[in-house]
């Protein structure tokens, strides 16, 4: 009996990259076969980051991060497994995952915004069979790093963490890693709307940048917590006004630039009397993800507490994949992404 195709169509609409450094639209043929290792998923829903932009922009270098096959852009998606291939785990067979396509080098990579994907099984979270994929469209990408992170400075002999950019989507799975792990945490908000989002995830210390005392309240509450390790997606004034409170031996770990183009400024006497470091933080090539095994158990483990709310993505609103230029201009407060829905 000649085995039935689990992909009929030969052509899929997929977003690419331009030359001029755009997006466009067009047709690429569908991956027809999981190569080894590789799954063929069906694609739902595709956020749109600020790494996507940054990529498209040609922020990058060259070889940062690994390339997709045809051009195809996208890094992070949710869809469901149609075929694995040879050595894949029987687990992926069917199943909803999300997805990060950064985690490791693949010759037979397909970017996530298109119809269908082809992509190594260690991008790929497995998901409950119950989940909104929307809410996952953008969810590995943002909760692999803060993952990573606590790993990296628990070796380091750090004991709790500082998170400026608190209501972001990486500062909500920063917290819910944090609380997994019971390592104390504050998070850093703009508004007391943030203070109140946050604290609808549990969060016990939230700080607002605003209020008047916030210099004295972080000082303290830092030097009792003892949260020395600064996990910094904001950068700018924001950062130069938590230097200054931090307990000696601190470390900031930029990760970010939401305050924008605004320079880090910290005296040197405050580097020198506090032992200060400030380094860059990123997971592409993290030691900590280096080789299959490791990779893998990092995947397991996010795939047992994904279903915590902390690493729901935020849908602002879902756009077709036609809609590519009005959804890559599409702004939105809360943290909320734009969500490309390939087949809606």
């Amino acid at each position: 009996m000649e085995k039935k195709k689990l992909i009929t169509c030969e052509e899929m609409r997929a977003v690419c990259i331009a030359k001029e450094r755009g997006v466009r639209l067009t047709k690429v043929p569908v991956p027809q076969k999981a190569e080894p290792g590789h799954l063929v998923v069906k694609m739902v829903a595709c956020a749109i980051n600020p790494g996507d932009k940054a990529w498209i922009a040609g922020a990058f270098p060259s070889g940062r991060v690994p390339e997709s096959l045809l051009g195809i852009c996208g890094v992070s998606g949710a869809g469901r497994v149609i075929e694995i291939g040879g050595g894949v785990p029987q687990e992926y067979k069917g199943r909803n995952v999300a997805i990060y396509r950064s985690l490791k080098a693949s010759d037979n990579m397909v970017g996530t915004w298109c119809e269908y994907t082809h992509m190594h099984h260690l991008h790929c979270v497995i998901l409950p069979e119950d989940v909104n994929l929307e809410e996952y469209s953008g969810s590995l990408v943002n909760t692999i790093a803060p993952y990573v992170f606590l790993k990296q400075i628990t070796e380091q002999g750090h004991k709790g963490v500082i998170c400026t950019a608190g209501t972001s989507a990486t500062g909500r799975a920063m917290l819910g890693i944090c609380q997994v792990n019971d390592v104390p945490i504050i998070s850093v908000v703009r508004n007391q709307d943030g203070k109140k989002r946050l604290s609808n995830l549990n969060a016990r210390y939230v700080l607002v940048q605003s209020d008047a005392d916030f210099d004295t309240q972080l000082e303290t509450l830092a030097n009792q917590l003892n949260t020395t390790a600064v996990f910094d997606g904001v950068g700018g004034e924001l950062a130069s006004k938590v230097a200054k409170v931090l307990p000696r031996g601190s470390s900031i770990y930029a990760y970010g630039f939401l305050g924008g183009d605004q320079p880090l400024c910290i005296h040197t006497g405050i580097v020198l009397m506090k032992a200060l470091t400030i380094t860059g933080f990123g997971i592409i090539n993290h030691n900590l993800l280096q080789g299959s095994e490791k990779l893998e158990e990092a995947l397991k483990d996010i795939g047992g507490i994904i279903d915590m709310p902390h690493f729901k993505t935020k849908v602002g609103k879902i756009f077709k994949l036609e809609e590519i230029h009005t959804a890559m201009q599409f702004s939105s407060g809360g943290g909320k992404k734009a969500v490309l829905c390939p087949f809606t």
